[in-house]
């Protein structure tokens, strides 16, 4: 079961990926997220985060659980801990994250992470951030700030790349059939093969 939360300031969403043993792995836990992360572990036992990118809106939930691993891109591993480059500055807030206080595993591309009898496969897919990644799993791509419903994300942070961005956006309509459902880090779930013939930025 899939389960969208959309939390904070820019409607971020984050996902519960949950199996029939009551455990679950969160997906992108942003900001405001305090009174999700407290439903989240009353109803399951969190297992691991997966990170899609490294900007406050996809991180800064990961402070309202402890002991649990998170996976992002070897890239943007150092987000967690640069204010500039995870946009804290922008905001105007401080980084709450110590090296030492999080279990942070890093990612590949093409790494396939085995999780509450889920195998999540890694597509890196720099071009909003340098290390940002999809991860899919059965027939779902969770596509963080790469690929939109019509759109895709913005290439003018720190790190950011346009031609990279185009380049992930062709990678990944080439590499997931049309059947895949893509639930983005904003907006609205869609599939692949909307995206393929209404995305104008394919």
């Amino acid at each position: 079961m899939i389960e969208c939360f959309t939390t904070g300031s820019f409607f971020t969403n984050s996902y519960v990926i949950s199996n029939d043993k009551g455990e679950c792995v969160v997906v992108d836990p942003g900001l405001n997220y305090e009174a999700s992360a407290a439903k989240i572990k009353q109803k399951y036992d969190v297992k691991a985060i997966l990170i899609t990118h490294g900007h406050i809106d996809h991180i800064d939930g990961v402070k309202y659980f402890s002991n649990v691993p998170i996976y992002v891109h070897t890239l943007d591993k150092d987000f967690f801990f640069d204010s500039s480059l995870s946009l804290y500055d922008m905001m105007g807030l401080i980084i709450p994250f110590k090296e030492n206080d999080l279990d942070i595993r890093t990612v590949e591309d093409m790494d396939e992470i085995d999780l509450i009898g889920y195998k999540f496969k890694v597509l890196h897919t720099p071009g909003h951030t340098r290390g940002s990644v999809c991860y899919s799993y059965s027939n779902k791509v969770l596509s963080g700030d790469t690929l939109f419903n019509h759109s895709c994300g913005r290439c003018d942070f720190p790190t950011g790349d346009s031609l990279k961005m185009h380049q992930s956006l062709k990678r990944i309509i080439s590499t997931y059939n049309d059947n895949f459902d893509v639930y983005p880090g904003h907006d609205c779930k869609t599939t692949i093969k909307n995206e393929r013939q209404n995305n104008p930025y394919l």
